[in-house]
């Protein structure tokens, strides 16, 4: 299989208003990397997460969605509203880690797709079904 897009870290979301998911967008911030999680060719990235190495989804939400008004109706809402996870890259591995209401294999594949992991093993991508108040969401 080609891989149409290269591996990559970073943060995401599953825009919907119901909790049968049925009607999603996948709104995604990822960068580009190696298998070992290094950012390839992005020095002008600034990363806002308390390591200094990804992103943080309130800072990102705030900064680049709620404030664009080209992603109306849902910039209208909190960062935590909508159902949210995390790719990590690392010793040629991902792990993909998500609320629990999410963790649906469409939702994942799409994940995959726009991270780049397609091409690689399920051995190689873990998915961590997070049910921690850290990815509460209103399906919660």
């Amino acid at each position: 299989m080609i891989e149409t897009n290269p591996p990559s870290f970073g943060i995401f979301w599953i825009i919907t208003e119901t909790e049968d998911l049925q009607d999603y967008k996948l709104l995604y911030f990822n960068v580009p990397c190696d298998m070992c999680g290094i950012a390839i060719d992005t020095p002008t990235i600034q990363f806002n997460s308390k390591s200094g190495k990804s992103y943080n989804h309130k800072a990102i939400w705030e900064s680049r969605v709620k404030n664009n008004t080209g992603h109306k109706p849902y910039n209208k809402k909190d960062y935590n509203y909508y159902p949210r996870g995390r790719v990590e890259i690392a010793n040629n591995k991902a792990v993909i880690y998500l609320n629990p209401s999410i963790n649906q294999t469409p939702i994942i594949e799409g994940i995959k797709k726009e991270f780049g992991l397609t091409g690689y093993s399920t051995a190689k991508i873990r998915v961590v079904a997070d049910n921690s108040a850290h990815y509460a969401c209103f399906i919660c």
